[in-house]
């Protein structure tokens, strides 16, 4: 009997953690979307600091790639496959085309405009699809408002039929130095051998002699 009155209470006090948890966890944010963001540009003309949501659901900062170059694609898992699913699929091979010690120092990079839908889970399935180099983000609809204005990409949202809505994907590819510096851009089509191209350029030595 004892110890049957000691699962129950183990099992409640479990219950209770994962309620409260819970709650915190929703007002957090809430909060978090109707607080300031504090954001800077360093100066850039295009670009910034963030504190986003990665795909293990881990807070990520700008300043946790420095050392590797980023490319900064905004889209949504919504987005059809031959827009969205095109760049990321290009960012990525460009990024491996070149080469296990440079692809290292290259961080393809997916934020989401869709936060409401593009949850950690949802984002971690849709990277698999191509391969190990993205690193994919969502966070508070309002710090992905202000990041995607702060890098240029719209947030735009088209309402269709029955409920449904659609976000305009960023038009362009942001690429950002291991120093935090903007560094360019590329047009969203740009194909794999394109990005590859570009990388390689910005990579070398005698371009930043």
């Amino acid at each position: 009997m004892m110890r049957n009155e000691r699962d129950r209470f183990f099992v409640l006090v479990g219950f209770t953690i994962l309620v409260v948890s819970s709650i915190a966890g929703y007002f957090g944010y809430r909060y978090s979307d109707s607080a300031p963001v504090p954001l800077t540009t360093y100066g850039n003309p295009v670009g910034g600091s963030f504190r986003l949501i990665n795909g293990a659901d881990g807070s990520v900062l700008d300043t946790d790639f420095r050392g590797r170059w980023m490319l900064i694609y905004f889209g949504d898992t919504h987005c059809p496959d031959d827009v969205c699913g095109a760049t990321v699929k290009a960012m990525a091979e460009g990024v491996e085309a070149l080469g296990h010690d440079r692809a290292r120092l290259a961080v393809p990079i997916f934020i989401t405009l869709d936060p409401m839908r593009d949850n950690s889970d949802v984002l971690r399935t849709y990277a698999l699809r191509y391969g190990s180099h993205v690193t994919v983000m969502t966070g508070s609809p309002k710090m992905i408002q202000a990041v995607a204005k702060e890098y240029h990409a719209p947030y735009v949202r088209r309402d269709g039929a029955n409920g449904d809505y659609s976000m305009e994907p960023a038009s362009q590819i942001v690429i950002m130095s291991p120093t935090g510096r903007y560094e360019g851009s590329l047009p969203a089509t740009a194909t794999a051998a394109d990005i590859t191209a570009r990388m390689t350029e910005l990579m070398s030595p005698a371009t930043h002699n």
